[in-house]
């Protein structure tokens, strides 16, 4: 994996599952609630939480039916996922055995959130809720609590202060629905209740789950950490960029694309970044890095245009990476070692890129 390449899959990661995470799962500080299942699963679910949703244990004990080429089956199941703000546990409780891994959005989680305003959090929650081209459908009381009701991609969601309270949902002919009979609000849980039960072999896949997530494995599969054994180890480094992070964070706070919303600004992997969103789907990066990385990987810019705007070097191209299209402003800071990639995905046009480009003086 060469260094532009490392770069890349860290703003793949940044883009694509961090906007699952929020500062606070729920608003409500604590509590215990009991659903009923019905559907093609039936049983009982068992939630506890504190911290806002910090910390969260959940035991399900089901009865599943499916139906295969006319053959009905039956399975029983009882498991448990415990959530202690960066690891998460998954528990067979009928062959005692689990795993462990690491929350890997948590940390950037944060902060993205902390810094956006109230407003900024409640439009990126409307984006995402329009993007999956679900919709708002009234309210409902459950449980004497007032729920907004949710209608999103064949399921209907009754969802109190980010807590369901009730879900209804079928697809592609399996139905599965619940609905909590009791629920306890902001009251005392043990700490020990978030802590995995004795007895359980847990198995720790938390190197597993990172090296999946910062790409070092290929999309065969293969273990590139190989390379190493290869004496290839330089390819895996990316140059750490000496331009000052408070510089860096100075300019992009007052980059203002129009239609785009800010999210985080982060230095990750030795760069510089700054994400910018508008929906769930369209994104625009801002990402400094030293010049190093970008000299010294040619081939992956060599159908990349060059020119001079305003007296300053650029290169423009398109970017491939695992069937997504994205597009690519290089602009070269001599004075400072470092190249700023201005990245829109998906790709937007060349004049956009160089307008947005004017905005942005380092």
């Amino acid at each position: 994996m060469n260094k532009m390449m490392v770069l890349l899959s860290v703003f793949s990661l940044l883009t694509h599952g961090i906007f699952a995470q929020t500062a606070n799962r729920f608003a409500v500080k604590s509590g215990h609630i009991e659903y009923k299942l019905t559907g093609n699963t039936t049983g009982i679910k068992s939630v506890w939480f504190n911290d806002y949703g910090y910390n969260s244990y959940e035991e399900t004990k089901v009865k599943r039916v499916t139906i295969m080429l006319g053959v009905k089956s039956e399975s029983l199941e009882h498991k448990l996922v415990i959530i202690t703000g960066t690891e998460v546990y998954h528990i067979d409780l009928l062959d005692k055995t689990g795993t462990k891994m690491k929350n890997e959005f948590y940390d950037l989680s944060q902060q993205l959130i902390s810094q956006m305003t109230e407003d900024e959090r409640k439009q990126m929650g409307e984006d995402l809720l329009n993007s999956m081209g679900g919709n708002l459908a009234g309210t409902e009381m459950i449980l004497g609590k007032t729920c907004d009701i949710v209608e999103v991609m064949g399921t209907k969601s009754w969802i109190y202060e980010g807590i369901t309270l009730k879900s209804q949902g079928k697809v592609l002919g399996i139905e599965a629905n619940e609905i909590a009979v009791k629920f306890e609000e902001n009251i005392h849980i043990p700490s020990g209740k978030f802590e995995p039960p004795k007895g359980i072999e847990i198995e720790d896949l938390t190197q597993i789950t990172h090296d999946l997530m910062t790409g070092a494995y290929d999309e065969n599969g293969e273990y590139i950490g190989n390379e190493l054994k290869n004496g290839n180890d330089e390819e895996m480094d990316v140059a750490a960029i000496s331009y000052p992070f408070d510089d860096f964070k100075k300019v992009v706070l007052g980059f203002n694309p129009a239609g785009y919303t800010r999210g985080m600004i982060l230095n990750q992997e030795g760069q510089h970044f700054a994400l910018y969103m508008k929906g769930m789907n369209q994104m625009v990066t801002v990402i400094a890095t030293s010049m190093e990385n970008v000299d010294s990987q040619e081939s992956e810019f060599s159908g990349f245009e060059e020119f001079t705007h305003h007296g300053r070097t650029m290169r423009y191209g398109l970017l491939e990476e695992d069937g997504t299209t994205s597009n690519a402003l290089l602009i070269k800071y001599n004075n400072h070692d470092m190249y700023i990639i201005l990245m829109a995905l998906p790709a937007n046009d060349k004049n956009t890129l160089l307008n947005w480009a004017d905005g942005l003086d380092f």
